[in-house]
């Protein structure tokens, strides 16, 4: 089928009041060297958890008063605002201190009746180079716990010169920066509840079994079987990743799907970051068989079906999400840049690269060989596996309906994407993004990519969350689309998870043409459960139920059903 091709579309954030509208929305603080007075885990809550712009990670301190945490903005910074994202652990008396030198401090705020959840805290502008967070009582007998500590400067938004003026603040919704045709992104009634099937501690990838029971991925090489009412049986034999015990970072065990032919091969794929005979870190895909017996489940016969061949070690971004084509005879990975630094520091240049397999998209038979119809399979190598590439840190991938290959991806400072996959085709980082480099970077701080507009040779995105005036990145992670019964409105729609904007996204997309004509923001469910960060989600092939893993350490399974 020929594709038309896409309008951009570029999706308004959030309503806002006017005084947050006001504020910086340029997180001066992300990324920044971090520094604090104690860490409880040095390996899973270190004091870089609090500014890496997630709220599935976190930093937590010891558990004594006071302590405190300081980011460096690493020159210095007009700044009046501050926003604490704690976890239940807060701080219930503590200030905020700035300092130009790391030792002189002057106290800008004081809080002696802290209440936790997000604090966005507002002072008079002040110049500075150290923020600090400086806790002398805590609400419960353990320590200070933050999902992330924001700074941001008094007022201004750093846009692309080329925007449009932004929309009068707290109307909804509000029309998009950058977009050549607008669309709308609303924030309607949800039409499900949702009910939580068990916990679990950095849930990251599922897949449902034939029988209905779910087969949920921790980062921390852990497997289960769970079963509707919620009971939760640990599969033994999963090879070590580098994620073991809380390690890794970003990366560790990920994605987990069941194989086309489970009923022939009771076969469980799935992808992990794991150290190469080279020691460095390399994204892999495996498979094994799943036993089970007497209440018992473990994998067997393992198979390492491709590993990434390039002599990088992945820092981060591993990407790592597993589709099958729709007549089960392909596997499709996709694969994270890496994060890895070119010589100047930019990073992501290795998604061009034709000798690695970072920023791509890899298509392979089931055995893992290498089809002969692949764009270019004739060149061999990891090249001729590559069907698309041009990607930062793809966290969804799946075929809708009509056999269409869909991914997404969190960008850069922003420029988050929703894409539809095209053979062969380049989608452009980091040689364009709609995002920006991140204030921290090394190279060209907190500057604009070249905008996907101004460089056609790439394929743009059929959807794209950029810099706002409301909101930055939502942060995408699992994607799925919907064709079960339960939700007839939503037939044909795609689902996006969302990390830091913490929701449920639909897109609403033209079958004609495969163009996104609107999108759907939900926060929390029609029940007041608060949706919480969506990781990965599936729908139920036995009765049209969504099903979603909630990241961070209070981790979930949830299950979506009508209202």
């Amino acid at each position: 089928m020929r594709r038309v091709p896409h309008s951009f579309l570029l999706l308004a954030g959030l309503t806002a009041a006017p005084c947050a509208f006001a504020q910086s929305t340029v997180n001066l603080a992300l990324n920044r060297p971090v520094s604090a007075s104690s860490t409880e885990n040095p390996d899973a809550l270190k004091a870089a958890n609090a500014n890496d712009g997630r709220l599935d990670t976190r930093w937590g301190s010891e558990f004594v008063n006071p302590s405190w945490i300081t980011v460096d903005l690493g020159s210095e910074q007009s700044i009046g605002r501050v926003v604490l994202r704690w976890e239940n652990a807060h701080a219930t008396v503590y200030t905020i201190q700035v300092s130009n030198d790391g030792t002189n401090w002057t106290t800008v705020y004081t809080n002696a009746s802290g209440q936790g959840g997000t604090e966005d805290i507002s002072f008079n502008a002040v110049s500075a180079r150290y923020v600090s967070m400086h806790g002398t009582q805590k609400n419960t007998q353990y320590g200070y716990s933050l999902f992330e500590f924001e700074v941001y400067g008094p007022s201004g938004d750093p846009t692309d010169p080329t925007d449009p003026p932004p929309a009068t603040p707290g109307t909804a919704p509000t029309v998009s920066y950058n977009a050549r045709i607008t669309g709308n992104q609303t924030e309607p009634a949800a039409p499900f509840n949702i009910t939580d099937v068990a916990t679990f501690n950095n849930p990251w990838g599922l897949d449902f079994l034939p029988d209905g029971r779910v087969v949920v991925t921790e980062k921390s090489d852990r497997m289960y079987i769970v079963t509707a009412a919620g009971a939760k049986t640990s599969i033994s034999g999963l090879p070590v990743s580098v994620g073991a015990n809380g390690g890794g970072g970003q990366s560790g065990l990920h994605d987990v799907a069941t194989s086309p032919t489970f009923a022939q091969d009771r076969k469980l794929w799935f992808s992990y970051v794991a150290k190469g005979a080279d020691n460095n870190n390399h994204l892999t895909l495996a498979s094994a068989r799943l036993d089970e017996s007497a209440g018992t489940a473990t994998l067997a016969n393992l198979q390492v079906i491709w590993q990434e061949p390039s002599s990088y070690s992945i820092r981060g971004q591993p990407g790592a999400r597993i589709a099958f084509a729709p007549n089960g005879q392909h596997v499709f990975l996709a694969v994270g840049d890496g994060d890895i630094p070119a010589a100047n520091g930019d990073r992501g240049h290795v998604a061009q690269q034709t000798d690695s397999a970072l920023g791509k998209i890899i298509r392979l038979n089931l055995d893992g060989s290498t089809p002969s119809d692949n764009p270019e399979a004739s060149l061999g190598g990891v090249r001729g596996q590559v069907w698309a590439k041009g990607f930062r840190n793809p966290y969804g991938l799946a075929f809708d309906g009509s056999g269409n290959l869909w991914l997404n991806e969190m960008g850069p400072a922003s420029g988050d994407e929703f894409n539809f996959i095209a053979k062969g085709g380049n989608y452009g980082w980091p040689l364009v993004s709609n995002g920006n480099h991140y204030n921290g970077d090394a190279y060209m701080p907190g500057q604009p990519y070249p905008r996907h507009d101004t460089a056609p040779q790439f394929t743009p995105p059929a959807a794209y969350w950029g810099w706002f005036s409301t909101t930055n990145s939502m942060s995408p992670s699992g994607l799925a689309f919907y064709n079960g019964n339960l939700f007839p409105q939503w037939k044909g729609s795609a689902l996006l998870g969302a990390t830091s904007s913490i929701a449920l996204y639909r897109a609403v997309i033209d079958p004609a043409t495969n163009n996104v004509t609107g999108v759907e923001r939900y926060g929390r469910a029609a029940n007041g459960v608060y949706t919480g960060a969506v990781r990965a989600l599936k729908v139920s092939p036995i009765d049209g139920s969504i099903w979603y893993v909630k990241g961070g350490s209070d981790g979930a399974l949830r299950k979506l059903t009508p209202k």
